[in-house]
């Protein structure tokens, strides 16, 4: 759990699609505790080293995380990979719109920008 709130920590504005604000530790490992996805999984890297997050809904939707500092290493690419092998999609990625480099990562799956959804306060 310690792990998966340090991920969340690094979490900037424009990559959060869920969160108004940053949970206490506490609510952070309700929400783990709670089992919410299909599948989540560590993303390790050579070492054995955890470098990311990854994990699927019951309606398909992929969602990666990856530490700052194991950006651009291949991990996630390679995650997602992984993932889509394990499920039948179609598959679904609900992105920030303003997370542009998420966008583009996938998009270079072959994911297309169907909607944006919008919610009261």
């Amino acid at each position: 759990d310690r792990i998966l709130f340090a991920l969340l920590q690094e979490r900037t504005e424009d990559q959060s699609i869920s969160h108004k604000e940053m949970p206490t530790y506490e609510k952070h490992c309700e929400f783990v505790n709670s089992d919410p996805y299909r599948g989540w999984f560590m993303i390790l890297n050579e070492h054995g080293l955890v470098v990311g997050t990854i994990y699927i809904t019951e309606q398909n939707e992929i969602g990666i995380q990856i530490f700052t500092d194991s950006h651009g290493k291949g991990y996630g690419k390679k995650a997602v990979q992984i993932i889509m092998g394990m499920y039948k999609g179609p598959f679904l990625a609900n992105i920030n719109p303003k997370n542009q480099r998420s966008i583009q990562f996938f998009e270079g799956f072959g994911f297309k920008h169907i909607q944006n959804t919008y919610a009261s306060s």
